[in-house]
């Protein structure tokens, strides 16, 4: 069925397994992805999947936690903006500029939705009622 919930579920979702384009796995080829800097980038994003995955679920239970989970997932997938961009550019990565703004205009959208109250209000309302 089509619902804001649904739909903002499926959204916050997908946007979490986005991270998965920074880790090595998705480098381009010919790319070293040896070194700290991807090793971070690689813990990261997948604890960020991670917390982007519970804060999904925790939105189509209507557990009272989803929000602040969602709020911190987007914090680390701002934060893992930082030793991607590192390795990336350091690795002759060609398109780590595009992957970091697409991230960061995500973070900051999850942040507006959960954290601007006029919004935040309305986002709850319609994941409560289920519409």
């Amino acid at each position: 069925m089509f619902t804001v919930r649904n739909m903002g579920g499926v959204a916050l979702f997908l946007f979490g397994t986005t991270f998965l384009w920074l880790t090595p796995s998705f480098a381009s080829s010919g790319v070293s992805t040896r070194g700290v800097a991807w090793a971070i980038t690689q813990v990261l994003a997948l604890l960020t999947l991670a917390l982007f995955t519970a804060a999904t679920w925790g939105l189509f239970t209507k557990a009272g936690w989803w929000e602040p989970v969602a709020v911190v997932a987007a914090a680390l997938g701002f934060l893992v903006l930082i030793p991607y961009w590192l390795a990336a550019s350091h690795a002759g990565e060609v398109t780590p500029g595009f992957n970091v703004l697409i991230h960061a205009l995500g973070s900051v959208g999850v942040w507006v939705l959960l954290l601007v109250p006029s919004l935040e209000r309305w986002v709850d309302g319609h994941v409560l009622a289920g519409s």
